[in-house]
């Protein structure tokens, strides 16, 4: 008997911000590279219990913040089914935390891609610190974790071979990688 491997899939993490659209063009052209699943997740909780006791409460109800994270899986998904054929696009909504909806859904994927939208600090000032979910994801992820900030280059300009790159072009720097020790 032949077992053949699942899908291979990366999971992007959306949450509708620069750092998450950036995220999700990154992980369309590595998908595009390993002929991977693109499996885009958008985590929207509504369990009031799950709030910082602190946290802002808005009047918004359960379903306007459902039709709000639908939209901005919508509009992910649109972004990658411009690069990626619709069967290699997969859009989960679920109501989930985020950090356990992502952790969750990368238990067997081949990488799983955040978003990190970080403030601009001054040149020679260390990077400021990342948010709980990525920080989580990155402590406990089953898998390699990618983290592309908003301000990571969209797409590199395609030229023909052979011909030389334009004055002041370069290719994009790599999204930001950072390891957290164990222990």
């Amino acid at each position: 008997m032949r077992h053949t491997p699942p899908d291979r899939q990366i999971v992007v993490g959306v949450d509708g911000s620069a750092a998450s659209d950036a995220a999700v063009r990154w992980a369309v052209r590595e998908a595009r590279l390993r002929r991977a699943t693109l499996r885009l997740v958008c985590a929207h909780h509504s369990d009031a219990r799950l709030y910082a006791p602190y946290a802002p409460r808005g009047q918004v109800r359960p379903d306007e913040r459902y039709a709000a994270a639908r939209a901005l899986l919508d509009r992910a998904a649109e972004l990658a089914a411009r690069r990626l054929p619709p069967e290699r696009v997969l859009a989960e909504l679920v109501n989930e935390p985020p950090a356990r909806a992502l952790l969750g859904r990368a238990a067997d994927a081949e990488m799983l891609v955040l978003g990190a939208a970080r403030p601009a600090v001054q040149p020679g000032q260390p990077a400021l610190a990342l948010g709980p979910v990525a920080r989580d994801c990155l402590r406990r992820a089953p898998c390699p974790v990618v983290v592309v900030a908003a301000e990571d280059p969209p797409e590199p300009a395609r030229r023909r071979r052979g011909t030389p790159a334009a004055t002041g072009d370069r290719s994009p720097a790599p999204p930001h990688r950072m390891s957290v020790p164990l222990g």
